[in-house]
């Protein structure tokens, strides 16, 4: 089909078939305006296997909306009408069959990128360029988060420049390579908002994809002439004379370079340092072992005797990719997962979807939006319900009925084994702990050449592993899925602040901490993409670092425009949200449960990972910066 032919009225049909209905409805009643569709009923409806309740029109109007679709879209299409902001609020009313909050408006007319601006920050009173020059920002970290910081700088027209250890950009996305490598949330909520109009390959991008994405941003926003690969920050010191940060440099052939900015941001985030299994005798290991972050492509899988540790996200989803090819996989597990099926996991974008994404205005906004409505549906499953408790419940309603729905989905999937089943149900409530998509994981559990072996691991001989049960097995390749050691959020840079502070002081009570994920004290114009307790439990990624980069750009414009050199966040400011914090945490799945045994919980038994807030009120708290809360000066 040629690109701007008018297809015919079966691809249409096709196209039109594959919508969201919902989605369909609002981008044709935006453009149309046909009292018809405002008046359709919508509800909502929890979908098998994933605890994401989905906002719907009824069954009985999908019908309709599809023939009026295909009429539209058969005839001459007009010219987008781009709804204001009061238009937009009523539509997202209309899609939702209820009035959702100013703050569930105000984040979610982010995602829908009517206005792609909305997420930058702007000047009140921009200095002349000669003045701004004078200025620069130092980046550490070239994943989404640091490539967004610099889209951010340029725009603002604030020199800056982008630090990465590694050897190419894309963080925890460079990292991980290994076999199968995906995201688990949909490619149309894990991409910048400004950016809707990306042709994903994939419902969820592989790696590969993802990377092609990252260099797509980079050669579009000009960033390459901005970013040094290679190279390390080992230490930033705050030079309290002259208001900068200095920092020492080592390239990649440990030559040194000692450079200051004016302002620091750390965009290292959460998954940039792998985590080692402590296991007795693993250093006496003969066959090949490595870990996912370091995968060994030049590696033979076929025939081989393969051994996976760990069964998180990463090692759940390279197993179907390693069974194709060895004779024998033994997977250890030492805390089972809960696992939710979700449809279409592996599947292209068809070329119809993109059709209908670039030839029907507005769907491609609606359609993000009712993944985002998705998610923030799952916010009421965290919370515990005491009075629900106390009739006899395990945690509230919505969790129970979703542990069942998972439960039934293990004995659907392994049923006939029930000596496999007992190995994968977990004893913990849903969410107290990473939920993993399923990559055909309970699949390849059930073929013949493959065992999952549950509980720790005793230790390494020579030729492979003593499980604590006392079994053996001999191994060609063993595949190390520990994770990542998520309390290491600023490594591996030596933090020294005003007055010699230092991050093991202001953190050795209990861990990291942080103002509203960003901030500290004793640390001036310094502020963190990703930081401790970032991890909110709905809400797309990168919406998120788009308000974090906005939120304290926000006080580096109002540091600048003030005639400031310096901003730096009360103490007081700190330990109030950090006691609130502590507080909303109390009541929630992860810390009640114990982070079901994962890396939501540190050594200490606080989450530094987890933020106990939903979407809106989290919105409400950093959508503009409090500046009462900053010496500035």
């Amino acid at each position: 089909m040629l690109a701007n032919a008018k297809p015919d009225k079966e691809f249409i049909e096709l196209a039109v078939g594959a919508a969201d209905v919902n989605a369909l409805r609002l981008a044709l009643y935006q453009q149309t305006g046909d009292p018809e569709l405002a008046a359709m009923k919508v509800s909502s409806e929890l979908r098998q296997g994933n605890p994401f309740k989905y906002t719907n029109v009824e069954k009985e109007h999908h019908d309709r909306i599809r023939e009026m679709a295909v009429e539209y879209l058969s005839g001459d299409v007009d010219a987008p009408v781009i709804p204001t902001r009061e238009e937009a609020n009523a539509l997202m009313d209309l899609f939702c069959g209820r009035t959702l909050s100013e703050a569930e408006k105000g984040y979610a007319y982010g995602d829908l990128a009517f206005d792609e601006t909305v997420r930058f920050p702007q000047w009140k009173n921009r200095p002349p360029q000669e003045e701004l020059d004078k200025i620069n920002v130092t980046i550490i970290g070239a994943g989404f988060s640091g490539l967004l910081a610099g889209i951010q700088m340029d725009r603002l027209g604030i020199n800056y420049r982008i630090i990465e250890r590694q050897s190419g950009l894309g963080g925890t996305w460079w990292l991980n390579d290994y076999l199968e490598a995906r995201v688990d949330v949909t490619s149309f909520l894990y991409q910048y908002k400004f950016e809707l109009g990306y042709p994903w390959k994939s419902f969820f991008a592989t790696q590969g994809e993802l990377q092609e994405y990252i260099d797509y941003i980079v050669d579009k926003y000009d960033l390459r002439k901005r970013i040094t690969l290679g190279t390390k920050v080992n230490t930033a010191n705050w030079i309290e004379d002259e208001n900068k940060w200095r920092f020492t440099l080592e390239g990649p052939d440990g030559q040194t370079e000692v450079i200051e900015s004016n302002f620091c941001i750390s965009a290292s985030g959460q998954f940039s340092t792998p985590q080692m299994p402590k296991i007795d005798g693993i250093e006496d290991f003969q066959g090949a072992m490595f870990h996912s972050t370091e995968w060994d492509h030049d590696y033979d899988l076929t025939g081989k005797r393969v051994a996976i540790i760990g069964t998180g996200s990463t090692g759940s989803q390279m197993t179907r990719g390693i069974a194709e090819k060895a004779s024998s996989l033994t997977i250890y597990q030492r805390t089972p997962n809960w696992i939710m099926k979700m449809p279409g996991y592996r599947d292209k974008v068809p070329e119809h979807l993109h059709w209908l994404m670039d030839n029907m205005p507005g769907y491609r906004n609606w359609f993000v939006f009712s993944e985002h409505i998705s998610q923030l549906r799952m916010d009421g499953i965290n919370e515990v319900d005491e009075e629900w408790v106390a009739n006899g419940g395990l945690f509230n309603e919505r969790n129970d009925q979703l542990r069942e729905i998972l439960k039934r989905y293990i004995y659907k999937s392994v049923g006939e084994d029930k000596e496999l089943y007992e190995k994968l149900v977990p004893d913990y409530a849903p969410l107290a702990r990473r939920p993993v998509v399923d990559n055909d994981w309970y699949k390849t559990l059930t073929l013949d050449h493959v065992d999952l072996v549950a509980g720790p691991i005793d230790h390494f001989t020579e030729t492979g592993i003593v499980a604590a049960d006392g079994s053996e097995k001999d191994f060609d390749l063993v595949v190390l899925c520990a994770g990542f050691q998520v309390e290491r959020f600023l490594w591996p840079v030596d933090y020294i602040g005003r007055d010699g502070s230092n991050l093991d002081d202001l953190w050795k009570v209990d861990g990291p901490r942080a103002y509203q994920t960003s901030m500290l004290p004793g640390f001036p114009n310094f502020a963190m993409i990703y930081g401790p307790n970032s991890g909110l439990v709905a809400g797309s990624y990168h919406s998120w670092i788009e308000l974090f980069t906005k939120y304290f750009c926000e006080i580096i414009t109002h540091t600048i425009e003030t005639g400031a050199s310096s901003f730096e966040l009360r103490r007081e400011a700190y330990d109030a949200f950090n006691k609130e914090l502590d507080e909303r945490s109390s009541t929630w799945v992860y810390q009640i449960e114990n982070g079901g045994g994962g890396y939501y919980m540190n050594k200490h038994g606080r989450s530094s990972v987890r933020l106990p807030w939903k979407v809106p009120e989290f919105y409400d708290k950093i959508k503009q910066p409090k500046f009462d809360d900053y010496l500035i000066g």
